[in-house]
């Protein structure tokens, strides 16, 4: 039964303030390994508990999409993650996400009325899609000033929108995968998110731009 918004949103509100602050706990408090192994311990209880629940173990396309769409990214982030000249680069991937996924929750829920895939995501709007952009920037503004980064506005704005276009289609592929095997979320792991996956979409798309580009984005940004 669905949840009246207010309850819905206060859920899912304390739910992601408790993850942020474990996840920025442990990216800046301890050392890389610890933030590896929370993401290799997301990663299996994806696959254990959510992806079983997407494809029967034993069909060939649970095995065929798992690397490609699972392992590959997983592994990139925790490659950008041991690295020292690219760690950063992941504390502003999670950042343009999160910002991106929040705002588009939001202002999709108060104003969205102009859906962008109906058939796939019906809950995806114009409005949702432009407010994650506007809070993704807000988001990297903040990084910006905290981190003393040095980059130009319309390379801020540009690199963002990017990042959202990626994580809004990690999305939608995810929305078509729960549509598929007619599920209305990937797990019930998190109170009002759903499951880790359902978390983790977008930056299984977008991690892929912030890996191959990294040498490109690190001169863009710090210099």
């Amino acid at each position: 039964m669905r949840l009246p918004l207010s309850t819905e949103f206060i859920t899912r509100l304390i739910t992601g303030i408790a993850l942020g602050l474990g996840f920025w706990g442990i990216y800046f408090y301890l050392p890389p390994l610890f933030f590896s192994l929370i993401l290799l311990g997301i990663l299996l209880l994806i696959i254990i508990c959510e992806w079983t629940r997407f494809f029967p173990i034993n069909s060939p396309i649970f095995w065929v999409l798992l690397p490609p769409y699972l392992l590959l990214p997983f592994s990139l982030l925790i490659a950008l993650n041991h690295d020292p000249l690219y760690h950063e680069l992941l504390l502003i991937l999670f950042i343009l996400v999160f910002s991106f996924d929040t705002g588009s929750y939001i202002t999709g829920t108060l104003l969205g009325k102009h859906h962008i895939c109906r058939s796939i995501s019906p809950k995806k709007t114009w409005e949702g899609m432009l407010g994650g952009y506007i809070f993704a920037c807000l988001g990297f503004v903040l990084i910006i000033f905290e981190r003393d980064y040095t980059t130009s506005w319309w390379i801020m704005c540009a690199l963002t929108l990017i990042v959202c276009i990626l994580a809004l289609l990690g999305d939608l592929f995810e929305s078509w995968l729960k549509r598929r095997a007619q599920l209305k979320d990937s797990g019930t792991i998190l109170p009002g998110h759903g499951g880790f996956l359902d978390r983790f979409d977008g930056l299984l798309f977008a991690v892929f731009f912030f890996y191959f580009c990294r040498n490109y984005l690190i001169s863009l940004l710090i210099k």
